[in-house]
């Protein structure tokens, strides 16, 4: 393989891997949210 597919590579999937993260994190917290106002508690 050449590097410079390499080093491309490496950067593209950061951006893969963040978009990842993000949507685990909104989720979640929208998962909460739905618990807590079907509960009638505060988030907090």
């Amino acid at each position: 393989m050449d590097n410079v597919f390499i080093y491309g590579l490496y950067i593209l999937i950061w951006p893969a891997i963040t978009l990842g993260v993000l949507v685990l994190i909104c989720t979640a917290t929208y998962r909460d949210i739905k618990k807590a106002k079907r509960n009638n508690k505060d988030i907090l």
